[in-house]
């Protein structure tokens, strides 16, 4: 599981700061273009939009690597003791698996169906936007599922 960490890093944490940076000049060409020389840059904002939606996807797969993610475990781990059995968690890991791969599935369905759109002013089908979704949560699937295996192992050597 090695490498699979270290992608994940990369592509949860570089690449969203590397994103963040794209983002913030984006809007501020844009702004400084604007105010300053009352002259609109051509595209920076949807290059803007287009960053922020790559970033906060991939910036998802960052948070759920290292069990950030605001979701069923968090409701999980507050409920009482007798709740929060390895059998449980093992079942929400589960579950999240299935969730993100019903929502990749949605992604992969939203980008056939829009290939046929594009940002006008520069030119790029919005589809890429829904392909940074269905990066994270082919990311988040497999990491889930991993867990949810980890779990199995845990149990199983615990002679649960």
């Amino acid at each position: 599981m090695g490498a699979f960490t270290r992608v994940m890093e990369f592509v949860g944490t570089v690449l969203p700061v590397g994103l963040l940076a794209i983002v913030i000049m984006a809007v501020g060409v844009d702004v400084a273009g604007r105010n300053l020389f009352s002259y609109p840059v051509f595209g920076t904002s949807e290059i803007a939009v287009l960053a922020f939606v790559w970033l906060v996807w991939l910036g998802a797969i960052g948070a759920a690597s290292r069990n950030e993610l605001l979701g069923i475990h968090y409701f999980v781990e507050r409920l009482p003791g007798r709740f929060t059995s390895p059998i449980v968690l093992i079942t929400v890991d589960l579950l999240t698996t299935l969730i993100a791969l019903g929502t990749l599935y949605a992604a992969i369905m939203q980008i056939r169906t829009a290939r046929f759109t594009v940002f006008t002013s520069i030119n790029v089908p919005k589809w890429v936007m829904s392909v940074a979704l269905a990066i994270s949560m082919a990311f988040i699937a497999i990491l889930f599922l991993l867990r949810a295996g980890r779990g199995l192992k845990d149990l199983r050597s615990s002679g649960r």
